[in-house]
């Protein structure tokens, strides 16, 4: 049963998206069932997946095997689960499990009367994120690109307003960055002719550098960042996060971008090499520079914002931009804290977006001078807020304190002291705004602990979306903590050999 894992993972919200779709019309009640079940499974078997990885390495598993036994011209599709995926499946498929449960009142209240296919999208949507994650061909990973897009094209016009326009923009930006991405691939196909991840990692080193090679890698790497939505390509993100139902951002907000992010990953350091991304001497320097141009807009504009949302939204853009300056980086450090910042940011956006998803749902909105008086209201659901705040900020022991000071460290290693500023004027940032809410949410009332003001009545948001929030807040401290054993045991192996040495 453990050798059918790999397929499980995906298969499992894949059907549950197919007969959500169809019960939908019939009992839509099952709907909902179906996709948390469906969800589980998966993430039972991505989890599972993580020990036998990190005991036996990686897991081949193919659709197909068409061909010789030794996988030369194959026909077929092939799943890898190695060091680098094992992770992030777990962390894709326990966070759409978590806030699937956690959306339930949300939705019911949003889309009153027009969730019917709102679970199934979902379900869609994380299949074609796992998808990514685990799939062993350039071509396929551009199908579940595809089927996770789509899918969240509709769910971004759940929304009601400008969610409408918002997701024809992320239409328009994700379709030229489909085509830039399957364009490299054609490159990379005719010059090798093989798709697949394994034979092309194989190939590529023992070949002499050429122009066809190097031109469908930047297409391949544009394309992946229009998806994730890096400086300067992030004018999508803010507005499609913003204007989409509260359950729909709590799902995207997290996980989309990390997936892309994961993409990039894969396509330099295993499809390409290091020594390939080592030998960019021109390209290298001017993604770090974008990268510290992104953490810095990001953060600038966070400041700007008087809606709770959008400055989520700026906070994902700044964060992406420590994630591909980490990778660009280029060294152990680095790169150890690029790839642990994928699961740690997947958490905190998570966490930050479930507790801002309460708020929207007692108080209706979300904007900053509708605040006042919430630290009273909803004591636990702020208490979450600052909790996640630290970690973004990053607080010791959250899991945001390590992964900031792996990426620091890999900087000051290879002297790019920009990206080192940028990463602590982030921190600066994000703490100036979270004192901003604590003065509005706190401050700006008349105390009912001072004699003679009347008590502020308490307000909290119900326990079905309570219990995750805090869950996930408290997963903040719990990842901090077991950052040794991550790194040590799974991400270790994950770096490329030539810089464990």
């Amino acid at each position: 049963m453990t050798g059918q894992l790999p397929i499980i993972v995906i298969l499992g919200p894949l059907l549950a998206a197919i007969l959500a779709a169809f019960t939908a019309w019939l009992r839509p009640k099952l709907s909902y069932p179906l996709v948390v079940l469906g969800l589980a499974i998966s993430f039972t078997a991505a989890l599972k997946l993580v020990f036998i990885v990190a005991d036996e390495g990686a897991k081949i598993y193919w659709l197909g095997n068409w061909g010789n036994q030794n996988h030369e011209f194959v026909v077929g599709i092939q799943i890898t689960v190695d060091n680098l995926n094992t992770l992030l499946l777990t962390t894709v498929s326990g966070i759409a499990l978590l806030t699937a449960l956690y959306a339930k009142r949300l939705v019911e209240t949003e889309l009153a009367g027009r969730q019917r296919y709102f679970y199934a999208l979902l379900s869609l949507l994380v299949t074609g994120l796992l998808g990514i994650s685990i799939t062993g061909d350039i071509f396929n990973l551009y199908v579940f690109l595809e089927i996770a897009a789509l899918s969240s094209y509709a769910l971004i016009a759940y929304g009601k307003g400008r969610a409408y326009m918002a997701s024809f923009n992320y239409l328009i930006m994700g379709t030229m960055g489909a085509c830039l991405y399957l364009l490299g691939v054609g490159f990379v196909f005719i010059k090798h002719g093989t798709l697949n991840i394994d034979n092309l990692s194989g190939i590529i080193p023992t070949l002499d550098p050429s122009q066809a090679l190097f031109v469908g890698f930047v297409l391949i790497l544009l394309g992946v960042w229009v998806k994730m939505a890096f400086f300067p390509f992030h004018g999508w993100l803010p507005n499609a996060y913003t204007h989409a139902p509260t359950a729909s951002a709590a799902v995207l907000a997290p996980l989309a971008t990390k997936v892309a992010v994961y993409a990039m990953l894969r396509i330099m350091f295993t499809v390409y090499s290091l020594d390939y991304i080592n030998g960019l001497t021109g390209i290298q320097p001017i993604v770090l520079y974008l990268s510290t141009a992104a953490i810095v807009m990001g953060s600038f504009f966070s400041l700007t914002q008087t809606n709770l949302k959008m400055i989520a939204c700026y906070f994902i853009i700044s964060e992406i931009g420590y994630m591909v300056g980490g990778a660009w980086l280029a060294n152990r450090p680095g790169l150890t804290g690029a790839m642990y910042h994928l699961v740690a940011d997947a958490a905190m956006t998570s966490a930050l977006f479930m507790a801002i998803g309460c708020i929207v749902y007692r108080l209706g909105q979300a904007q900053l001078d509708d605040l006042k008086g919430v630290f009273f209201k909803m004591p636990v659901t702020m208490a979450a807020f600052v909790v996640t705040m630290a970690a973004l900020i990053g607080v010791p022991p959250t899991c945001g304190f390590f992964s900031k000071w792996y990426l620091i460290q890999g900087a000051a290693e290879a002297g790019v002291w920009h990206f080192v500023a940028a990463l602590l004027l982030s921190s600066l940032v994000k703490a100036i705004i979270l004192f901003r809410i604590i003065e509005i949410g706190y401050n700006r009332v008349a105390h009912p602990a001072i004699e003679g003001n009347p008590a502020i009545p308490r307000n909290e948001a119900p326990l079905s979306m309570l219990i995750p929030t805090v869950a996930m807040t408290l997963g903040l401290i719990a990842l901090g903590l077991a950052t040794n054993t991550l790194v040590n045991t799974i991400i270790v192996n994950a770096v490329p050999a030539a810089l464990t040495q």
